[in-house]
């Protein structure tokens, strides 16, 4: 008897060993329904071998996360050469998505579609390194809590969405090497930003004004065709850290600008930028990247170390117009 009882007693505890280590919540129908049908409509790809219906409980599939109720919280879908076809219209049954990464796909193709907008819990999206093409829709701005935005490297084209500048908690904008056209919308490089990337397009007009006080740290909008002054980038009071306006066709006068003292990154080479370079380089000690290259600087240079401990190439092929030719350094030319 007593025998017995140990076996049923260490019986009991297996079972309960057991029911401990099976999640004690399936994911929720809904999202099942929505993951399986994505892998259908990309392909049925090895890469989500592991989203299968024998295999309910999709909180341990690869790829996603769930939060603490069971819901999908997180899709995340790399470096997969065997995704293919358009992104699945059924991602917007994952009501509880807050962050979704689709990157380095290249068989991802088409549009953006407008059914993101149902994912109003979103606060991460990521469209990287994928063939998606078309314009950036404009309904993207209906997501109030999106807080990073990467479109980068994709074929996207048209104008980039005026809406993007109203949403109220975006901290990070990356359209990088797209096709994009058209003037920065007004507002854009404003007080919410930490980081906007624009660079690699075809981006024309001035950069638009704003004297806020902000946050924002990086800014490139390199390679591209922008005309004007950006002084107002670099007004007093603003944290800014990294500048990158190189290859476009801004024309200013640098001799009076004042940099934020914390800048680390400052390129502005290949521009029609005048005048002299300002003593306020001088201070510019934490500076680990310069280059005022290629434009049309004058007179002499600052003596400052701020100055000289770059080396000459980065005031190298400067074409004064106007005035001294830019000297100061050896071998400019």
């Amino acid at each position: 008897m007593a025998s017995t009882a140990t076996t049923s007693f260490l019986a009991v505890l297996l079972l309960v060993a057991a029911s401990a280590a099976t999640p004690a919540m399936s994911c929720a129908p809904s999202d099942l329904h929505a993951l399986l049908s994505m892998k259908q409509s990309l392909g049925n790809p090895a890469t989500l071998s592991t989203w299968t219906a024998s295999s309910p409980n999709c909180c341990a599939w690869d790829h996603l996360r769930c939060d603490d109720a069971g819901r999908v919280n997180n899709v995340f879908i790399d470096g997969a050469s065997d995704v293919r076809g358009q992104i699945p219209s059924s991602v917007a049954g994952l009501s509880e998505l807050m962050s979704l990464s689709l990157f380095r796909l290249p068989g991802l193709t088409g549009a953006i579609p407008p059914c993101l907008t149902a994912l109003s819990k979103l606060q991460f999206l990521t469209i990287s390194h994928t063939g998606v093409s078309g314009p950036i829709p404009e309904s993207l701005a209906k997501l109030r809590s999106l807080d990073s935005v990467d479109l980068s490297n994709n074929k996207l084209s048209g104008r980039i969405p005026a809406s993007f500048a109203d949403l109220p908690n975006l901290r990070s904008l990356d359209l990088q090497r797209n096709q994009l056209t058209g003037p920065i919308p007004a507002g854009l490089v404003q007080g919410q930003f930490r980081s906007l990337i624009l660079s690699y397009n075809q981006l024309s007009g001035p950069i638009p004004r704003d004297d806020a006080q902000d946050e924002i740290n990086t800014v490139d909008l390199s390679h591209n065709k922008l005309t004007g002054d950006p002084s107002h980038l670099f007004a007093p009071g603003r944290p800014i850290g990294k500048v990158d306006l190189s290859w476009n066709y801004l024309d200013f006068d640098l001799s009076k600008l004042v940099f934020p003292p914390d800048m680390t990154y400052l390129d502005l080479s290949h521009n029609h930028i005048r005048g002299t370079v300002p003593v306020s380089l001088e201070r510019l000690s934490t500076l680990q990247k310069l280059d005022l290259s290629y434009n049309n600087l004058c007179g002499p240079l600052p003596k400052g170390h701020g100055v000289i401990k770059h080396g000459c190439k980065p005031y190298a092929h400067n074409q004064c117009r106007h005035g001294t030719p830019l000297a100061g350094c050896q071998d400019l030319s």
